[in-house]
């Protein structure tokens, strides 16, 4: 390989390429997480990279028709098929990070957008993920920006918000989920008073 941008590589990190790659979308071992999961009676299953409605209807089937079922809209396929995967779907969760590797990142709010109305005409709750916090993965205060990111993809509509790394890997995992409570909470009251 040829390092064109310096950086540095985490372990156990996925690689994107600019071509289509045939792979199954669930593994040998997602199947006996799975049958575990189901023994000890798991509701909530998510979908990595769900590109299709296939890829939808066979993953229900190995959770069962009982389970709620969110699907992780993340590739350009994705978005192609969204009406599909929505259809099919108990749930929806955008992945912001991964999307940006297919999408321009300023065409990234248009995008949530779009999954949000769309989401939301078929009643399907839908979250966002990644980089509401991001730097509080280093810093224990967030920014303004920061903070209005997560008030603006509230008032679009995302029924919930979904952090990542920053308590996965973060130095200030409470401090998140404390600024992000109360970011929703003043917003909830904001919307009462108005």
């Amino acid at each position: 390989a040829i390092v064109i941008n310096e950086g540095y590589v985490e372990s156990n990190k996925g690689v994107h390429l600019n071509k289509d790659i045939k792979i199954r979308g669930v593994t040998k071992k997602d199947i006996e997480g799975i049958a575990v999961a189901r023994k000890l009676n798991v509701k909530n299953f998510a979908l990595s990279f769900a590109n299709s409605k296939k890829d939808v209807i066979n993953f229900r089937q190995l959770i069962g028709k009982e389970s709620n079922l969110i699907s992780k809209i993340e590739t350009m396929q994705a978005l192609k098929s969204l009406d599909e995967i929505i259809k099919n779907s108990n749930e929806i969760l955008i992945d912001r990070g991964d999307l940006s590797r297919y999408i321009p990142i300023e065409k990234i709010p248009i995008v949530q957008m779009q999954i949000l109305k769309k989401s939301g005409l078929r009643k399907t709750r839908c979250y966002v993920a990644t980089n509401l916090l991001e730097t509080m993965v280093t810093n224990n205060q967030p920014t303004r920006a920061e903070s209005n990111d997560i008030f603006s993809t509230l008032d679009k509509g995302a029924d919930g918000l979904v952090l990542a790394a920053e308590t996965a890997v973060g130095k200030y995992p409470i401090e998140c989920v404390k600024f992000i409570k109360k970011c929703i909470k003043t917003y909830n009251d904001f919307k009462k008073n108005i």
